[in-house]
């Protein structure tokens, strides 16, 4: 919120204008102001918090890459401005039709981040080496600078190939978004391993905290998937033990994070990844559960349940996606996983649910969320090699009895009411599900091509 009020703000002043005239004032005569570079700055960080919170862009602005602008700025800000606009189109991609935006398009824009990463010397992309630049501030803050775009590139890498990461298809034509997930999901964790070895503080590089740990997720969620192959055709099998113990450390530093600041999201991500861990340490033993679909609730079929006693089962709330509901009937055939919208603002369940917040920046201020939990018939499913299958297990066992409530949305601190709250809802698993086939009934099914 704070970004689209200092959007508001530079707009009003005339910020977003190329050879307009700004309007503003200096306070101190020696002061230097550069109204288009606040403008970029402004709009950069806003779409890098509307990737995460599933929110659309406050502005459609693409000036910030034209020649001119990208002549006048440095190779690295060249890059921040060309990822800008990219942002911009997966942006617009993930408010828009999943039929407008065919694969075709993926690939062309992925090629445009290859050609922007290419723009700057291979050696540029090694993890910058910050305990060794820790005497000298100036060189601190361009190392700091270089991590945050590189960990900015491959979230863009991650944020554009992951509606197709777990789709299947008869030519494969979509495993190179697969390895693309899983290779950027492995250059973020281990620079959020470094970054958290170097600095301790809980409080600081938070958007870094949230990224590890949706490519952690990303990560362990391809192996669930590679776990339906043989061994001959798992193409991840020979890194599976180094991309499990990256996950891990990740999973202990999250931990040590919490110990040494008694940090809320820290506690709640360790406690996420274990149990995820966990599961997947099951799933590659051969232990997995079936299930027949996975359905994700259109918003315009959300009917208010006020008594869910009659379906049992476990919720799960996934940072910035919303609740996923693993019903935990026996029979196959009832088992159901259901990521679901929040409810309109005007509703409210009776009891709290089981939820889970997290963020890359903690508010205390923000109130426990009540949630209600819309409930559609089970989809019946034709293929038992359904993605679904891996879902319903992972889901079904993420959360002990005990809830996890105190995960708090980043930037928010304004009251539960606020209809902020009901755009917060999708980024990881709605994305991970874009595109996928209607089943007639309101509900997306997932579903093996």
């Amino acid at each position: 919120m704070t970004a689209r009020r200092a959007m508001t703000i530079a707009q009003s002043m005339g910020f977003h204008r190329l050879g307009g005239r700004v309007q503003y004032k200096v306070l101190h005569p020696e002061t230097t102001a550069y109204p288009h570079f606040m403008w970029f700055r402004i709009v950069f960080y806003d779409r890098q918090m509307c990737l995460m919170l599933g929110m659309p862009q406050g502005t459609l602005d693409r000036s910030m890459a034209s020649d001119a602008m990208l002549a006048k700025d440095s190779p690295g800000g060249r890059l921040e401005r060309i990822h800008c606009v990219i942002a911009s189109r997966i942006l617009e991609r993930n408010e828009s039709d999943p039929a407008c935006y065919d694969y075709a398009w993926t690939q062309n824009l992925d090629k445009e981040l290859q050609r922007s990463a290419r723009s700057l010397p291979s050696r540029w992309w090694l993890i910058p080496n910050l305990s060794g630049e820790k005497n000298d501030s100036q060189a601190m803050f361009w190392e700091m600078r270089r991590l945050s775009e590189q960990l900015f590139y491959y979230n863009l890498l991650n944020q554009l190939h992951l509606p197709y990461m777990l789709r299947d298809s008869v030519e494969r034509k979509y495993d190179y978004s697969r390895i693309t997930c899983v290779n950027a999901s492995r250059e973020i964790l281990s620079r959020f391993i470094m970054l958290r070895r170097w600095n301790r503080v809980a409080f600081s590089c938070r958007t870094i905290d949230f990224t590890a740990l949706m490519a952690a997720m990303t990560l362990l969620l391809a192996h669930l998937d590679s776990h339906r192959s043989s061994q001959v055709d798992n193409v991840l099998a020979a890194q599976y033990l180094g991309d499990r113990a990256m996950i891990e450390q990740a999973q202990e530093n999250m931990e040590e994070l919490n110990r040494l600041n008694a940090d809320t999201l820290s506690a709640r991500s360790a406690r996420l990844l274990r149990r995820l861990l966990a599961i997947e340490a099951k799933a590659a033993e051969g232990d997995l559960q079936s299930a027949q679909s996975v359905s994700v609730q259109a918003p315009e079929t959300e009917e208010p349940q006020s008594d869910d006693s009659t379906h049992p089962g476990k919720h799960v709330y996934i940072p910035y996606f919303g609740v996923i509901k693993a019903a935990g009937e026996s029979h196959p055939d009832e088992m159901r996983l259901q990521a679901q919208h929040l409810p309109p603002a005007n509703y409210r369940q009776s009891q709290p649910s089981a939820v889970m917040r997290a963020g890359p920046e903690v508010e205390t201020q923000t109130q426990p969320m009540a949630l209600g939990l819309p409930s559609s018939p089970p989809a019946p499913s034709n293929n038992n090699n359904n993605v679904a299958s891996l879902f319903a297990p992972l889901f079904s066992e993420v959360l002990s009895d005990d809830p996890m409530q105190q995960f708090e949305y980043p930037g928010m601190v304004g009251g539960i009411d606020d209809g902020v709250f009901q755009d917060v809802d999708l980024t990881f698993l709605d994305n991970l599900m874009r595109g996928a086939g209607e089943d007639g009934k309101g509900s997306t099914v997932w579903a093996a091509a």
